[in-house]
């Protein structure tokens, strides 16, 4: 089998949890005996081709107004117009042609297309090579990829962006299966009319990243009552909801805590919420190995307001036996561990509180971290890999019973 992955980042360009399961994903396949070859954007260089880990990579240079990936703001013309080319990149889809045809693989697997091009589904189509494409993020329907203004999730498109998803929408009838990081986000896009042609829609989840912390091995702290250590731990926006946890925190008397905050964002946010929540309490840490971190906190909050499609670090948490508390909002209550189910409303914020309390009864069950730790292996790399395969092969079946037969002509 040889397998022709698309995504918009590849190693060494990592920006999200995409790019690190793609590139799971690719060398999983390959230690399981499939050919891969990866096809990326780069904004640097020119279109070169790599090797890494026995993965196939193709960089190509992209071909727009400008690197997305650079912190810059641009304005809204600007943006406009690149969106606008975006949509159907020609000259991507031209370069991404002549490696398909090169290549020749018995199978595309899609993922995140921006700076590259939906174009891709169609070449496929016309080769008659059966297309996989699964949903991370909201590209196909909003232009931000997040569907979020103001700092809180659109609960549905606007008049622009469904004009923006009109063409996308048209393509991806092309897609044979599609597959979502978790049931919200794909049905988010089947209810807003796409991939109605798929013969199959399902659920992968994102995997877990493997321990590689020279403390990996270590045994976190087991909780011995007082001041419980509550960690938050990611990207710091609005939308991730720090300022919903932080206030219903400082506003309660019944909880004894603390809450370190690891991770970088928006520097005069960053300020912001430094010179509002002084409380000795609350450490922001910056840049954090995420293994040490978590085996530092005695239980992760994921508070966030907008739709997350899935949030791979939750099943990071448990894979160091770390109990979670998460919003009920976008993918993250598809990944709670359903036995505890620490799950809190984000429009009454006082109800992290509570289940902040259900979550330190459970630290107090001695085979609380096993059972964390049995339930992420779940969500581990060898489940991921192991469930695209049996849909890859799954797919392939069904393009094989749809090919034409071919007439077998008998020589005098």
């Amino acid at each position: 089998m040889k397998i022709l992955i698309a995504n918009t980042l590849y190693y060494p360009d990592m920006v999200g949890g995409a790019e690190i399961s793609t590139q799971i994903l690719a060398e999983g396949l390959v230690a399981a005996g499939v050919e891969v070859c990866v096809v990326c954007a780069t904004g640097s260089g020119s279109d070169r081709v790599s090797e890494l880990n026995g993965v196939k990579i193709y960089h190509l240079r992209f071909a727009n107004l400008y690197w997305p990936h650079q912190p810059k703001k641009r304005s809204p013309l600007a943006k406009l117009v690149w969106h606008a080319i975006d949509v159907h990149n020609v000259l991507m889809a031209r370069k991404i042609k002549k490696i398909v045809a090169r290549e020749k693989p018995d199978l595309i697997s899609t993922s995140n297309l921006s700076c590259l091009s939906i174009g891709i589904w169609r070449m496929a189509n016309e080769s008659g090579v059966p297309i996989v494409h699964t949903v991370r993020d909201y590209y196909l329907m909003c232009p931000t990829s997040k569907m979020l203004s103001h700092n809180k999730s659109c609960e549905q498109q606007c008049a622009m962006c469904a004009r923006y998803a009109g063409p996308k929408r048209t393509a991806s009838q092309r897609v044979d299966a599609v597959i979502g990081v978790s049931q919200f986000v794909l049905q988010k896009h089947i209810d807003n009319g796409f991939f109605a042609g798929a013969s199959s829609t399902g659920v992968i989840s994102d995997c877990y990243l493997p321990m590689k912390s020279a403390t990996s091995n270590a045994t976190p702290a087991i909780y011995n009552g007082g001041a419980v250590r509550l960690g938050v731990l990611g990207r710091i926006s609005p939308e991730k909801g720090i300022e919903v946890l932080l206030d219903a925190l400082l506003s309660d008397s019944s909880l004894e805590w603390s809450l370190s905050i690891g991770g970088t964002g928006d520097a005069a946010y960053l300020a912001e919420l430094k010179a509002r929540y002084t409380d000795p309490r609350v450490r922001f840490l910056g840049h954090v190995v995420p293994a040490a971190f978590l085996q530092s906190i005695d239980i992760l909050v994921v508070p966030s307001k907008w739709n997350e499609p899935f949030g791979r670090v939750t099943v990071e948490a448990y894979s160091y036996g770390v109990p979670v508390v998460g919003a009920n909002t976008g993918g993250i209550p598809e990944v709670i561990e359903p036995d505890s189910y620490l799950i809190f409303d984000i429009n009454q914020p006082h109800t992290v509180i509570d289940k902040i309390t259900e979550a330190i009864e459970l630290l107090n069950n001695s085979g609380i971290r096993k059972r964390l730790l049995d339930y992420a292996e779940t969500f581990s790399p060898d489940a991921m890999v192991g469930a695209y395969l049996d849909l890859y092969n799954a797919a392939l079946k069904a393009a094989s019973r749809r090919a034409p037969a071919v007439a077998s002509v008998s020589t005098p």
